[in-house]
């Protein structure tokens, strides 16, 4: 049986937010990428994408690495539907 898109994003994350805790942007950026490319026409999976960049962008805050937190947030804004953005994003990107 295959996986909901939905769970397979969720374990994807698993997989290279540690990358992220590490401080391996290098390496993170590709793997980002691909993860928000997956199920482009799926809105719950949208909306856990816009979820997932604006805590990227206030765990960058929150360690004292602004230009990271804004190029989460600039990806977003280029990545996710308009309207499956989270107000926390909305809200970082306008103090930023």
């Amino acid at each position: 049986m295959a996986q909901d898109p939905r769970e397979m994003f969720v374990e994807r994350v698993k997989r290279i937010d540690p990358l992220f805790r590490e401080g391996d942007l290098r390496a993170f950026w590709p793997r980002l990428r691909g993860l928000v490319a997956m199920a482009p026409d799926r809105v719950d999976v949208s909306i856990k994408k816009s979820h997932y960049l604006a805590s990227l962008a206030a765990r960058s805050l929150a360690r004292g690495d602004p230009e990271s937190a804004l190029a989460f947030l600039d990806f977003a804004d280029r990545a996710v539907e308009r309207s499956h953005l989270n107000a926390f994003r909305i809200s970082l990107k306008a103090t930023g």
